[in-house]
């Protein structure tokens, strides 16, 4: 009960955090992407975020939810002033450095929101419960047999013409 009646008094700031949490997510993975984007696509990705921002400042928010609007509507200047100069200038350089930017500063306000981003868990495991190999996934190639030195690895067999 006393989790419901956090949530009725605090309704606007976990919806603003969700939000926020949103804009971030789609920030990282343009800075994931970034390298196989290119110019026009980081631009028009930027643009997004901006516009993401923007509804998020469009939209009816109680009085002591300002402080967090200003700082995410300096974030959006900051990217539209990016765009705009990499327009001018042609390099996505600074951008993407912008890019990096804006992103801490969404961290910086997701944290100050309070509010979670993702919900990842550690599956439920009981106390005392022995855990075996098999309780592992192997990933990748598995491992790796060292080389000897100065040997160098076996070619893979040619196919048959």
């Amino acid at each position: 009960m006393k989790s419901f009646k956090w949530f009725l008094i605090n309704e606007d700031r976990a919806y603003l955090s969700h939000r926020v949490g949103d804009v971030l997510t789609a920030a990282h993975d343009l800075q994931s992407d970034m390298e196989n984007l290119g110019a026009r696509q980081v631009t028009r990705l930027s643009d997004e975020l901006v516009n993401q921002i923007r509804k998020i400042l469009h939209s009816q928010w109680q009085p002591n939810q300002q402080q967090y609007l200003k700082e995410l509507q300096s974030i959006a200047v900051l990217i539209k002033k990016a765009i705009d100069e990499k327009k001018q200038k042609g390099s996505t350089y600074d951008l993407k450095e912008v890019i990096k930017m804006a992103i801490q500063k969404l961290q910086d306000v997701s944290g100050k929101l309070g509010g979670t981003v993702n919900k990842l868990e550690a599956p439920p495991a009981e106390a005392g419960q022995e855990i075996s190999q098999q309780d592992f996934q192997l990933t990748g190639n598995g491992p790796q047999q060292p080389q000897p030195q100065g040997q160098q690895p076996a070619a893979p067999p040619m196919p048959p013409q």
